[in-house]
């Protein structure tokens, strides 16, 4: 399997979990509450007040993706004897593209908008409950390692590495789908 954020998973069959993007949904009332927050004195009591709405709305986010987690990784901890997928290295990939003084980064505000994405998949609390619920049911978890690998590089076929071009360009004429592509790599690497 595949984890992403189109599709927060997908299986070498072709079926895919959807990511619920619960951050996404939540921003404009986050943004609305924080919005009235700043109009208020600070430290007067409907600052704190609306302070409070702000945590809760946070809090009730945390709450559903634990949830999702629990439910998605039990069922496909459940439905597949043997589970294969990436090392993710979230902290990498969410990195900062801010850049220093001298080498200011580029289109930061984009990352700024991708790390938040990502962090709000939980893919990192994902690997975490899947490795632990893969040995209490019985399930045999494979945990590719990314850079020998190179899933997204690989072809799942005919197994050549090709050079880093655009995604679209990269894989072998048999394969349409990169997500799909890049679980067919890791079952076979399993």
């Amino acid at each position: 399997m595949d984890f992403g954020l189109n599709d927060w998973a997908t299986f070498d069959d072709g079926e895919t979990i959807g990511n619920p993007r619960f951050m996404r949904n939540e921003m404009p009332r986050i943004a609305d509450l924080q919005r009235q927050q700043a109009r208020k004195k600070r430290g007067s009591i409907r600052y704190r007040r609306l302070g409070a709405l702000v945590t809760k709305v946070h809090e009730r986010i945390g709450n559903l993706r634990l949830d999702f987690l629990h439910k998605e990784t039990t069922r496909m901890v459940k439905a597949c004897a043997v589970l294969a997928t990436e090392e993710l290295r979230i902290q990498n990939m969410s990195r900062s593209a801010k850049g220093t003084q001298d080498k200011p980064g580029r289109m930061v505000k984009q990352k700024v908008g991708l790390n938040r994405e990502i962090l709000s998949a939980g893919l990192g609390i994902a690997h975490q409950m899947l490795a632990y619920k893969a040995v209490e049911a019985g399930t045999r978890l494979h945990v590719a390692n990314t850079r020998q690998l190179r899933p997204s590089q690989r072809c799942a076929a005919c197994w050549e590495i090709a050079p880093k071009t655009p995604r679209s360009a990269r894989m072998c004429a048999r394969i349409a789908d990169t997500q799909r592509h890049a679980t067919r790599t890791q079952h076979r690497s399993s």
